[in-house]
């Protein structure tokens, strides 16, 4: 039982970061605008999680500052894409260079090093603000490991389902992603809103980043997202552009790079880089047996 409990804890663990980044790329392409720069976004606020914390001492302010970064990002990618015209794809891809660029540039020039930065503080984790005298041991100790971001991670989740599902500002963005012309023609300001889940989506990918710097390592390591953000894009597809459908694609990567995790422990005799490739390996095969009904967005990519 314990170990059930904690592969399910560890599949929670690896599958918040997915989550958010996940839905800030939905947010985007619902409203009709593709973001594959979900790597540099999370990569982005990983390093500026870290450096906020450094610089005030206070992980909050460097979760904001991660927030702010990916946000920022998104306004880049969203003003080349709707203001300029860029080919969407290229504009993502040439951030997810910059964004690896200038954080590893950024990294030497702030803390004077290469490949990781100085230890920060971490965000709190559930064991240090639940109530102990209610946990037993065992859960006290799974507490420990889970970063207050987890829960709210599932929360944003269901926040931004009910949001995109049941409310008007979430059907009006859904309409600007499915027939931007019916839009306009409605009043929407389609580029506004457009340009505003972009950034939206930038903040979740950016805490997304925060999460795994100061959530859960506590530094930065250069290029450390190693390809969440592809997963995270890859989700969204899996998921069929469905937020439900995101969130268990999200679980499905979140359990797969536990499994990957709980087994290197167990046969350690085997090479490291065989459970490392697991999520990936898993990710690939989904996406080539699986095909759904329902397709992306039908103005997915089209800026007039």
């Amino acid at each position: 039982m314990p170990q059930v409990l904690n592969l399910i804890a560890l599949t929670l663990v690896k599958a918040s970061p997915l989550l958010l980044a996940a839905f800030g790329g939905l947010l985007s392409e619902l409203s009709g605008v593709i973001n594959f720069a979900l790597e540099g976004m999370m990569l982005c606020g990983a390093f500026a999680a870290v450096l906020g914390t450094w610089a005030t001492g206070s992980s909050w302010v460097g979760l904001l500052c991660a927030i702010l970064s990916g946000a920022f990002i998104g306004a880049v990618h969203a003003g080349a894409c709707l203001k300029l015209r860029a080919n969407q794809i290229v504009s993502a891809i040439a951030v997810n260079l910059l964004a690896a660029g200038l954080t590893g540039f950024f990294l030497n020039q702030v803390f004077h090093s290469y490949g990781t930065s100085p230890g920060v503080k971490g965000l709190p984790n559930l064991g240090s603000i639940l109530p102990q005298e209610f946990l037993s041991p065992i859960l006290r100790r799974l507490a420990e490991g889970i970063s207050v971001l987890v829960p709210a991670a599932f929360l944003m989740g269901l926040a931004l389902t009910a949001f995109l599902k049941w409310t008007v500002p979430g059907l009006r963005l859904r309409a600007c992603g499915e027939n931007p012309d019916g839009a306009r023609a409605a009043g929407l300001m389609v580029s506004k809103i457009q340009f505003f889940s972009i950034c939206a989506g930038g903040a979740l990918a950016g805490t997304a980043g925060a999460f795994l710097s100061i959530g859960v390592l506590s530094q930065f390591v250069e290029n450390m997202t190693q390809g969440r953000g592809y997963l995270a894009v890859a989700a969204v597809i899996l998921g069929r552009w469905r937020p439900v459908g995101v969130m268990l694609a999200v679980l499905f990567f979140g359990l797969a790079e536990a499994l990957s995790e709980w087994l290197a422990v167990r046969w350690s005799d085997l090479p490291n880089q065989v459970f490392l490739i697991l999520p990936y390996a898993a990710c690939f095969s989904i996406l080539v047996f699986y095909s759904g009904r329902r397709g992306p967005p039908s103005a997915l990519g089209r800026i007039e």
